[in-house]
């Protein structure tokens, strides 16, 4: 089964982290904020034509990227554009922290409207969205903030309207953008910290709160029109060294996954910044997922190519790019073993953003040790799982999986967890697989493994591999 309502989904799950005080705080308004900023956008018309409409409309929900950290967004995973070499994990969204971010997911930006295809594009242009808006809400631009939630969602979203603003170019060039956008920037968090100030004043009297917190997201509004209309101008301008520059095709297929074949394959040019997500081009009737992962404009040379999704993986010999010429290559990806395992890097070995920590694997610090989390795994109901790990160190390591689920028909129900320990296993001198059956009346289930280590290193030190590959399925086809 697609997840074709996984963005609803991901939406409800979001306002029941807020509701509970679960999850991170989020300034509500980022669509409209968005949207004002394209409605004045002198060069919409050719931004329109460049991505395409339905990829200017998509920027609406992109925009939420950096708060969907982690998570599976149906053919794709947030951090699938979130981590990057300069950034290789997740930062804070409130000031001071936030102001690594800027530069970065800028550039990154610029190289994905440079290099890459239109969804591509548009989806990498989310993170710069996201945290240069997050900086105008008053509680993000206020370090330490009280009444968070209050000051950045007490707002009238329908009164977010720019008519008849005139975006600025924040400079002619890459580097000039840069400092442009951080001056930009600087004004608004001195901005909104001044809003922070004046609606503390009249907390919690929400119709005095309400006009000032608009006023931050009108400006946030303005900024956002800047940035939009800055990397539009200099992302689509012509390389005047293009005929120095090549174009690669990597086509790829990889193996039929039942629980998540939408998934698209992660493609990296391994050492350098460029990445991009293989856009899937089915054949009628084929078992193997079939797509195509296209770069342009970059600099002649020598590539090594990866290409990974759940339950497989490739790895190209080297490919020399010659100016001025196009290269095609193919890259038939591997099962891991066991087939149909729906855990993204399973041993660990896989490493493409130069901190020497695991793809999907976030790293959890702790007091004596630091536990290892994995990407998320959606899993269908009324369907039997298998869960197994084979570990290098049995003494220490603990594994355990984190099932989330919501009981089918009851969407506003606040989401459950359970624990299931793999390991260690009472009387068990190994571990051994446990079986899992999702009853059919469950929506919305996730699986998480964390894996704790009591020492330092990483984590394919402890781990030779851990798997979740559907051992039967009961009328979920």
């Amino acid at each position: 089964m697609l997840k074709n309502s996984l963005w609803l989904r991901i939406v409800i799950s979001l306002c029941l982290s807020l509701v509970l005080g679960q999850g991170v705080q989020a300034w509500g308004p980022h669509p409209q904020i968005t949207q004002a900023a394209l409605d004045v956008l002198p060069n919409l018309p050719e931004v329109t034509e460049r991505l395409g409409e339905a990829n200017v409309k998509a920027l609406l929900r992109h925009c939420w990227l950096p708060d969907h950290r982690g998570r599976d967004l149906g053919s794709y995973y947030a951090d699938d554009y979130l981590l990057i070499p300069a950034i290789p994990t997740h930062i804070s969204h409130v000031m001071p922290h936030v102001q690594v971010a800027f530069e970065p997911y800028f550039r990154r930006a610029l190289q994905a409207l440079r290099t890459e295809s239109p969804t591509n594009a548009a989806r990498q242009i989310g993170p710069i969205l996201h945290f240069v808006e997050d900086v105008g809400a008053p509680p993000h631009a206020k370090p330490n903030c009280p009444h968070h939630g209050d000051l950045e969602n007490w707002v009238r979203a329908d009164l977010i309207n720019i008519k008849g603003y005139e975006p600025q170019l924040l400079g002619k060039t890459e580097d000039e953008a840069v400092q442009g956008l951080l001056r930009r920037i600087a004004g608004l968090v001195a901005f909104s910290a001044e809003r922070a100030e004046r609606a503390l004043a009249v907390h919690p009297d929400r119709e005095k709160v309400e006009p000032i917190v608009l006023e931050s997201a009108l400006e946030t509004a303005r900024v956002t029109a800047d940035l939009l209309y800055t990397l539009f101008v200099l992302g689509f301008q012509e390389d005047p060294n293009a005929s120095q520059l090549a174009t690669l095709t990597v086509n790829i297929q990889a193996p039929w996954l039942a629980d998540n074949n939408d998934q698209e394959p992660r493609v990296v040019l391994l050492g350098t910044n460029y990445s991009t997500n293989a856009e899937a081009e089915p054949e009628e009737g084929s078992r193997v997922w079939q797509g195509v992962a296209r770069f342009r404009n970059l600099p002649p040379g020598s590539y090594q190519v990866v290409a990974y999704r759940p339950g497989a993986v490739a790895e190209s010999m080297p490919v020399e790019l010659v100016a001025g010429q196009h290269t095609q290559i193919q890259l038939e990806l591997k099962p891991t073993e066991p087939a149909g395992n729906l855990v993204y890097n399973p041993d660990a070995s896989l490493s493409t953003l130069g901190n020497g920590q695991p793809d999907r694997w976030l790293r959890i610090p702790q007091k004596t040790g630091q536990i290892w989390e994995s990407a998320v795994i959606h899993l269908q109901p009324g369907t039997d799982y298998e869960l197994g790990t084979r570990l290098k160190k049995i003494d220490g390591p603990q594994v355990v999986f984190l099932l989330t689920t919501v009981p089918q028909g009851k969407p506003d129900s606040a989401p459950t967890t359970q624990r299931i320990v793999l390991w260690p296993q009472e009387g068990k001198n190994l571990p051994e697989p446990i079986r899992l059956f999702l009853d059919r009346d469950l929506t919305n289930c996730s699986l998480r493994v964390q894996i704790f280590s009591p020492v330092e290193g990483g984590l394919s030190d402890v781990l030779e591999k851990i798997w979740v590959v559907r051992a039967s399925a009961v009328g979920s086809e």
